[in-house]
């Protein structure tokens, strides 16, 4: 009786340790450029924002007439775009968010978005989105074609059925799991895919584990990029709208078919941009190349206009 008390507290005890944020400055160990200005950034202001009883964290700041809205990826949060930030605020009017661990559906990361646009009081915009961003930049496209002057969808998939299939299983284990575990594979996979794909970026191997994690905002994220729809890319005005894919040739993240199919699906009115070696995050390891390129798409006299 006193060794299953025992056992069944160890336990307890197991799944109630959370997942512990690292410090980034700790691990980079470096003041560069990049470390540098992150610091700055975080010093900076942010807002909050009531949507349906969850409470949303974002940045808004910069200058200029267009905004550009950034959507991070499934492990991301608002100032992962800090170098994107850095970068094109002089020029631009930027708005970055973090997405609440109690969203787990596209209608709802789409109406929380919307409501920081209106709160924020944009209008059209340009939009940028990587990963699980990329996806619900997608979504919007669909919702909000009229309000979207160009889009760039980053290192994502489209609308499919084979990234729950390929995780079905997986989907059933990991809510059994504690958070600690759930955290230690993701560092496992940190180790020994995503730093490696990106040319063993230390930027990168300090950057990720220093992003806010649980248990609960893991499996709400990943129910999204599995939240189906019907993507309308023949519409008039979406074809209309210009369009940047970013990927890479080795993304440990997003295989070769699905990049093809995001390409197959949005083919008009699309640019494409091939990273070579650079992982699945080429935003934070290869900041400048990914930024000349944004800003080149940003800057061309091809803006689609909702009227």
């Amino acid at each position: 009786m006193i060794i299953s008390v025992l056992i069944l507290a160890v336990i307890v005890i197991i799944y109630a340790i959370p997942a512990k944020q690292k410090n980034f400055f700790e691990l980079y160990g470096k003041k560069d450029k990049a470390s540098e200005s992150l610091k700055r950034f975080q010093k900076r202001h942010v807002k909050f924002i009531e949507v349906n009883g969850v409470r949303w964290k974002y940045f808004s700041g910069g200058t200029g007439d267009k905004t550009i809205l950034f959507l991070h990826g499934m492990g991301g949060a608002y100032d992962i775009w800090w170098q994107q930030v850095d970068f094109f605020e002089k020029k631009y009017r930027i708005i970055t968010y973090t997405l609440p661990k109690e969203i787990d559906n596209l209608e709802d990361a789409s109406n929380g978005i919307l409501k920081i646009l209106d709160n924020e009081k944009v209008g059209n915009f340009y939009l940028a989105g990587t990963s699980m961003g990329g996806y619900i930049a997608q979504y919007l496209l669909r919702k909000i074609p009229y309000r979207i002057d160009k889009i760039v969808l980053s290192n994502t998939f489209p609308p499919n059925h084979s990234m729950l299939k390929e995780n079905k299983l997986k989907s059933k284990i990991v809510p059994l799991l504690p958070e600690i575990l759930i955290s230690n594979l993701g560092e496992k996979q940190l180790k020994e895919k995503l730093v490696p794909a990106a040319e063993n970026s230390k930027l990168l191997a300090a950057f990720l584990p220093s992003l806010p994690f649980s248990k609960k905002q893991f499996i709400n994220r990943y129910y999204i990029v599995i939240d189906y729809f019907k993507a309308t890319p023949n519409d008039s005005v979406i074809k209309r709208i210009p369009k940047l894919i970013i990927e890479s040739d080795n993304d440990p993240l997003v295989n070769k078919e699905l990049r093809e199919k995001l390409k197959n699906l949005y083919s008009g009115n699309t640019s494409i941009y091939t990273f070579h070696n650079k992982g699945h995050f080429p935003y934070i390891n290869a900041a400048d190349e990914y930024d000349s390129i944004l800003q080149k798409f940003f800057e061309d006299k091809n803006d689609f206009s909702g009227k």
